[in-house]
């Protein structure tokens, strides 16, 4: 019990940086050090695992990784490479809820902090054609803005579980598929559902062999690394660097531009977030602490089920992060998760609670951005938002409980 204390007190020091604006990678960085001081471990050790974690190959590897990932979607702004996808889509499509779902969905394919603002003016302008109230629009967009975060592997909180975990990323993409299927179920239950619409008429000026080559042309890059990674299994970071590089060479990017881009795009808060999660990871497994909360479950007979749903999600809605909740909360975890090989249906709650509480948080940058765009209340938010989030955490715990999954993974 007095292991279980000392955990306890090294996240509330992490939500109490949190909340102290105190940034999320020198945060984990300070709470794992913390972590060692209450484990005893000696400062020859605490050094010693610190330098091992931020040298060694699964630390580099996604450090490349994430870094590479953000240079794309730069790349990919610069290049209008979404204007392209949004403007072919909203011309194809005759269908108010279906495109309204499309729209966000699509620029959820590109990761970006406050990505939801990317297509928020396009929501906007079809919501105002069709006479939909800001609460629906903000919704809608707001929701499947982030309806691919369980599978798409670009994000960072899927990346993160794969090398936390270490799995393939097709493993995780497999076990979390039906979070995203609850995410549409959901957001039309919940959302789009309660739109009202007359008249199906949509201005388009192209014909829809020009509209599919703007979308075409909006997409080729992020299916290059998708298929590359996915479709012929080559590691992640060399897919995306054969796409930067395809990519910039093929658009006749300049040499000082593309380095203009490389500077926008990296920043050392990400270096020292990625290297953070993993040496927190280290302090944690090798103090002995990531065993406190099994022994302690199993001493007071709680079930394993809810730890893995209240942790993630309180660290999630504390944080607004899906790289905090995963990054914190899945090696305190870890015996649940990967007792003796990976637990899939327990992974997929865990993630399932996580983004529940990230998509309530106050603190989710895409809540707040769009939230103001739309000028939009909290209490007309969170009437659409908290049924929704919790029918996220309700399904994967239905799908846990009936014995998820049914067949191989991986």
């Amino acid at each position: 019990m007095v292991e279980l204390f000392k955990l306890i007190l090294v996240f509330v020091l992490i939500i109490l940086l949190i909340q102290r604006k105190i940034s999320i990678g020198l945060t984990i960085l300070l709470g794992a050090l913390f972590l060692g001081f209450l484990f005893k471990l000696s400062v020859l050790d605490l050094v010693k695992y610190m330098a091992v974690a931020a040298v060694e190959w699964p630390t580099l590897h996604l450090l490349i990784i994430v870094l590479l990932i953000l240079i794309f979607g730069e790349l990919l702004k610069n290049l209008r490479s979404l204007e392209n996808l949004s403007s072919g889509l909203e011309n194809l499509f005759r269908n108010t809820k279906l495109l309204l779902i499309f729209l966000p969905a699509t620029v959820g394919l590109l990761p970006m902090p406050a990505g939801a603002m990317m297509s928020a003016p396009m929501v906007e302008e079809v919501g105002n054609r069709k006479k939909i109230t800001p609460g629906l629009k903000m919704m809608v967009n707001y929701w499947f803005r982030h309806i691919l975060e369980f599978i798409w592997p670009l994000y960072l909180g899927v990346i993160l579980t794969a090398s936390l975990l270490g799995i393939h990323y097709r493993e995780v993409i497999l076990a979390q598929l039906p979070l995203s299927l609850a995410m549409i179920l959901g957001g039309i239950l919940f959302c789009s559902g309660k739109i009202k619409v007359e008249g199906e008429t949509f201005p388009s000026e192209k014909k829809f062999t020009e509209n599919m080559g703007l979308v075409l042309k909006g997409i080729w890059p992020v299916l290059l690394v998708v298929g590359l990674n996915l479709i012929f299994r080559m590691d992640l970071a060399l897919a995306l660097g054969i796409t930067i590089v395809f990519l910039a060479f093929t658009s006749k990017v300049g040499i000082k531009r593309f380095w203009g881009m490389i500077k926008d795009a990296v920043t050392l808060e990400m270096v020292v977030l990625i290297i953070a999660v993993m040496i927190f990871k280290k302090i944690i497994t090798e103090s002995g602490a990531i065993e406190t909360i099994p022994k302690t479950i199993a001493e007071f007979g709680i079930s394993p089920i809810f730890a893995i749903i209240i942790v993630p999600f309180t660290v999630g809605i504390l944080t607004g992060m899906t790289s905090a909740f995963v990054g914190i909360s899945y090696p305190i975890l870890f015996s649940f998760l990967s007792p003796n090989g990976i637990n899939y249906g327990y992974m997929m709650l865990a993630y399932g609670a996580g983004f529940a509480g990230v998509m309530l948080s106050p603190l989710h940058l895409c809540l707040i951005v769009t939230k103001n765009y739309f000028r939009v209340g909290f209490n007309e938010i969170y009437s659409m938002l908290l049924p929704a989030s919790l029918f996220l955490i309700i399904w994967a715990l239905v799908l846990v409980l009936l014995g998820f999954p049914w067949g191989k993974i991986g």
